[in-house]
């Protein structure tokens, strides 16, 4: 049989499906543009690295990565339901966030029904919709943030699911506590509400509504969470989230056994007890977007307060900028797919490598001589704060 062949018996939706395209691997552009170091600063990942904690609950358990592992993951699933004050059967896990994501569109989509979610939001949240055959319905975003009011307003009689992005991916931006309230007094109580909150633990702001404390205002709110983040986790895949009881049941029944490793989860319980991992990561964080944040205002380029740990910046013509900093080193993240073709996202890095993209940027832009001390970030104990 021919490809087209099986093309041709294939579902339209799955025809038609564009993968996720992933940030490329340092060692691929090294090869690739014969460079003897590369930054990569395109996937938001932690640049203090793992938690201490994590790295030595995985080294004790390395002798037994021949064993399969728990099947419902029972320690964490419990440990988890003790911090949140849920019972287990509330508690979801999954191959990362994302995993979850899409068993969720699996579960409650197909063909006929709808999800709502902001335009400029993740790209699995139509991804997900549209492999489960489902019609996506893109809401547009009010300055670069999720408009809960007009994503209520796009909620119809074959809506089934809602994802929201808090903060947004890759905007940085938050809906506050305010637009919360509204959109919980009026989004129907038959619609599952989904809030992605993977950056949760970097937000400041008082207004920031914490949804994983408030599991219960929606009777079918799933809140997620991951450990790929903060904690430093993303080569270990693993999320979770708190949702009711009959729907975290249902998505047990479909995730692949075993859908989360032993090593995963040992090391997510020991990341768990690790807050000093957290607070350095945040200050370095904060530390970071606050550079950044000056560095583009030195060079005159526009960007969106973020507060998460990236930073999307305009640059004009952001396939151009992207290619231009691969080739001087630095790998960031181009998002015209999210439809922002004249912005980059670049994550927070260490202050070092911040200071690589800085300067890699003012040179594009033919900026070089913009003063020196704008452009380099000192680290982070010369400012007093937590260090490494």
């Amino acid at each position: 049989m021919s490809s087209g062949g099986i093309r041709d018996r294939v579902a339209a939706h799955l025809r038609d499906l564009s993968p996720y395209v992933p940030g490329r691997p340092i060692a691929e552009i090294e090869r690739e543009y014969g460079l003897e170091r590369v930054v990569k600063l395109a996937s938001n990942e932690n640049p203090l690295g793992p938690s201490r904690r994590a790295c030595e609950a995985v080294t004790r358990e390395l002798a037994e990565v021949h064993r399969y592992p728990d099947g419902g993951a029972t320690l964490l699933r419990d440990e988890l339901a003790r911090r949140f004050g849920v019972g287990p059967d509330r508690v979801l896990l999954g191959n990362g966030s994302n995993e979850i994501l899409t068993l969720l569109a699996r579960v409650l989509l197909g063909p006929g029904n709808e999800a709502v979610f902001a335009e400029g939001a993740f790209a699995i949240y139509a991804l997900a919709t549209q492999a489960a055959g489902a019609r996506g319905i893109a809401v547009p975003m009010k300055d670069f943030t999720h408009d809960l009011d007009a994503i209520v307003d796009a909620i119809g009689p074959r809506t089934r699911i809602v994802f929201l992005g808090n903060p947004n991916n890759p905007t940085g931006t938050i809906y506050r506590r305010a637009a919360w309230e509204r959109f919980l007094e009026r989004v129907p109580r038959d619609v599952v509400v989904v809030c992605d909150d993977a950056y949760a633990e970097y937000v400041t702001d008082p207004e920031y509504p914490d949804t994983l404390r408030e599991a219960d205002r929606h009777p079918h709110l799933v809140v997620l969470r991951t450990f790929s983040k903060i904690y430093g986790l993303a080569g270990l895949r693993i999320g979770y989230g708190i949702g009711p009881a009959d729907l975290v049941d249902l998505i047990d029944r479909l995730r692949d056994p075993f859908n989360v490793n032993h090593l995963a989860q040992v090391a997510a319980l020991g990341a768990l007890d690790d807050d000093e991992h957290v607070r350095a990561s945040r200050e370095l964080n904060r530390a970071g977007l606050d550079f950044l944040s000056r560095v583009c205002r030195a060079l005159s380029l526009p960007f969106v307060p973020s507060h998460a740990n990236f930073l999307l910046v305009e640059v004009g013509d952001g396939a151009h900028a992207f290619q231009a900093l691969l080739r001087a080193g630095v790998i960031v993240r181009p998002v015209g797919g999210y439809g922002f073709p004249g912005h980059v996202r670049v994550s927070i890095g260490t202050p070092e490598e911040n200071t690589v993209f800085a300067q890699a940027l003012a040179a594009l832009l033919g900026r070089s001589g913009t003063a020196a001390a704008q452009l380099v970030q000192p680290p982070l104990e010369a400012r007093g704060g937590a260090g490494g």
